[in-house]
């Protein structure tokens, strides 16, 4: 199936509200995992990427580059996440929401898998878990990943290895196994 992100984005731009629905409805998904895991909470996660739809539809013109059209949707996300956490929400990721967003989406093993996800993932730093995130949750390459976070892709890829490396040891220090 041929992509038609260049081709939905341009229609945005020119101001087609259908096909910047599409375009948005192309991302949403991955843009809400990336919510939930930063802020820990289904709540706060939604209002960001409702905020990140209405800045993306707002500025849509600023947006030249079609091709990238995904790491300029998560580049707002990022922005949204940090200053919900900033202005809203605190830093503890483990609430009470997000077990229950796991638990309404599955069940026994993956809960706990969930949990033990999101507590080694609040042993990153928040650069860290931006990164991880990015790359595990939404698919984001290291490029894409580079734009959104404004760092080179060769830092990106540097500190995705090591945080992945952090990650391991402390599954190791648990008994847990990749």
């Amino acid at each position: 199936m041929k992509d038609n992100t260049a081709l939905l984005t341009k229609k945005a731009r020119d101001g087609d509200a259908r096909a910047f629905g599409e375009l948005y409805s192309k991302f949403s998904g991955e843009m809400y995992r990336y919510a939930l895991y930063s802020l820990g909470s289904a709540e706060a996660a939604q209002d960001a990427v409702q905020d990140t739809a209405l800045e993306a539809w707002k500025s849509i013109n600023r947006l030249r580059n079609e091709e990238a059209a995904k790491a300029w949707f998560f580049k707002i996300l990022n922005h949204c996440c940090k200053h919900s956490l900033r202005e809203k929400y605190s830093s503890d990721l483990a609430s009470l929401d997000f077990c229950e967003e796991i638990a309404a989406k599955d069940s026994g093993e993956s809960i706990l898998l969930g949990l033990d996800l999101l507590r080694l993932i609040n042993k990153l730093t928040q650069e860290e878990k931006d990164i991880v995130l990015l790359s595990a949750v939404c698919g984001c390459n290291s490029k894409e990943i580079a734009k959104i976070t404004a760092l080179p892709a060769a830092t990106v890829r540097s500190k995705l290895s090591r945080s992945l490396k952090k990650l391991r040891s402390e599954l190791e220090k648990g008994g847990n196994e990749i």
